[in-house]
């Protein structure tokens, strides 16, 4: 008795597990790759050089990406991405990546607020008031749920006092006073505090054409 389909499945079965491994060894070094940009692009936003670490938070995407790394790994990418695309004046692409990172935070489960709040300062700076109120808007439940009027007073009233900018430029200038009001509050209730976290200086930085 022959057996013909099996030898002829043999050559088929071999290059499917050449592929999952050869699969699986791409996907290994694009993750390598990824954390070493990454690193890269964190050493050059430390330098003040945002334009390399446009780039290089760049690749670091793009190889997350491709390595399909878990959406809490991916988000990180992302939001890095998003956020030097913004300060380097590629506002359309930053806001679209920083979404993205909202995205893999919500699969991931992670903290919502963080992307949200880059999203409204992002159109802050480029005065889109009405856009940046209503990323605010959406930012300011996570941040009470998080408790960040406790944790971080002194950050949670710099947000506050932006967010009542956004509203003032949007024509909403009894909210705004009202937020300013608690933002002042908050600060003479822990006075001597400073903020401890940098503002993304978004649209600062405009690369080179």
């Amino acid at each position: 008795m022959t057996c013909t389909p099996c030898h002829a499945m043999k050559p088929a079965i071999t290059m499917l597990v050449s592929t999952l491994i050869l699969g699986g060894c791409a996907s290994a070094v694009s993750d390598r790759v990824s954390t070493n940009y990454t690193a890269v692009g964190a050493a050059a936003e430390a330098r003040g050089d945002w334009d390399k670490a446009r780039q290089a938070f760049a690749r670091a995407t793009l190889n997350a990406d491709q390595a399909d790394l878990p959406p809490a790994r991916k988000a990180v990418a992302h939001y890095e991405y998003g956020r030097t695309l913004g300060v380097t004046c590629f506002f359309d692409e930053s806001e679209r990546e920083l979404n993205v990172a909202y995205q893999l935070d919500k699969q991931a489960g992670q903290p919502l607020f963080l992307s949200l709040v880059e999203l409204a300062r992002l159109n802050l700076d480029q005065q889109k008031f009405a856009q940046s109120a209503g990323y605010f808007e959406r930012a300011l439940p996570y941040l009470d749920k998080a408790g960040a009027a406790t944790r971080a007073p002194t950050a949670y009233a710099d947000i506050l006092d932006e967010y009542a900018r956004a509203l003032s430029g949007a024509g909403r200038s009894a909210e705004a006073k009202a937020l300013a009001d608690r933002a002042t509050a908050l600060r003479n209730g822990t006075p001597g505090k400073h903020s401890i976290t940098d503002r993304t200086p978004y649209g600062k930085f405009c690369a080179k054409s």
